[in-house]
């Protein structure tokens, strides 16, 4: 199976058919690219006990299936947390995605632990949940993203009333044949909160997210990612989608976006 990105330089790669979205061939899911900026984050001058704490990406617009260029750059520099920006932008020089983080020490590890630790393992498994083929969402296209990766659903569900506990796991290389990181599978799944819980008439409603925000207490074990979400949204304002992240350990952070939720039909 191909990778997401094919490396063809320093900061620039190219975009392979996997990358592409539910609607269009042509535009990109925006969880590969969220998680090519944290890759490219993550080897920005890295240094011995730092981690990334969090990852906000925002969509600047259709992120095209072509040549992108990534540019990192370090906003606020310190000992103990920094502040990194990077941006992706196709060749017409337009950034498409831009996204910040916060570096930080890593807590000892006789650091003492707080109230919801997110220890307890989860009730369920992906061992014991039967895999669903193709993209969750109903009349999305089952090319691209939707074959490079694996859902298996728990409870809830497209079209079961916006909320879903769902295990998955990306089933391809992010770059060229490089293994992900634990940021890097967490982000490719977690921009899929409002597709696993899709719950209105694409052809009448449109509910789609202007940004991703995710911050992890600590690092994924393992391919598998638990997605506890619901999307919401209220009338007359917005709406976001709200995601409680786990491994099979236990919890391991949050995600939230931001929703546009407008009538088409």
């Amino acid at each position: 199976m191909d990778p997401f990105y094919r490396q063809l330089d320093a900061g620039r790669y190219e975009s392979t058919a996997a990358t592409s979205g539910p609607w269009r061939a042509d535009a990109q899911h925006a969880g590969p690219p969220s998680a090519l900026l944290a890759r490219q984050m993550e080897l920005h001058d890295p240094r011995d006990g730092m981690r990334l704490a969090d990852v906000r990406t925002d969509i600047l617009g259709p992120v095209p299936v072509a040549p992108l260029t990534v540019t990192v750059q370090t906003l606020r520099a310190g000992r103990s947390m920094e502040l990194l920006e990077a941006t992706a932008s196709a060749d017409d020089g337009r950034p498409a995605l831009i996204a910040r983080a916060w570096r930080i020490l890593r807590a000892p590890d006789d650091f003492p632990g707080l109230a919801a630790s997110g220890d307890a393992t989860p009730p369920d498994s992906p061992d014991d949940t039967p895999a669903r083929a193709g993209s969750p969402i109903p009349g999305a296209t089952e090319n691209g993203y939707g074959r490079s990766v694996e859902w298996r659903f728990v409870s809830g569900g497209s079209g079961t009333g916006g909320s879903s506990i769902v295990w998955g796991r990306q089933l391809n290389a992010l770059v060229d044949d490089e293994e992900p990181s634990a940021w890097q599978r967490v982000l490719v799944l977690a921009d899929s909160g409002g597709g696993v819980t899709f719950s209105v008439d694409p052809g009448r409603h449109r509910f789609i997210n202007c940004d991703l925000y995710v911050a992890l207490e600590r690092d994924l074990e393992g391919e598998w990612l638990r997605m506890d979400v619901a999307s919401r949204a209220a009338g007359g304002h917005g709406g976001i989608v709200h995601d409680v992240l786990s491994d099979a350990r236990g919890r391991i952070g949050v995600g939230l976006q931001a929703m546009v939720a407008q009538n088409v039909g």
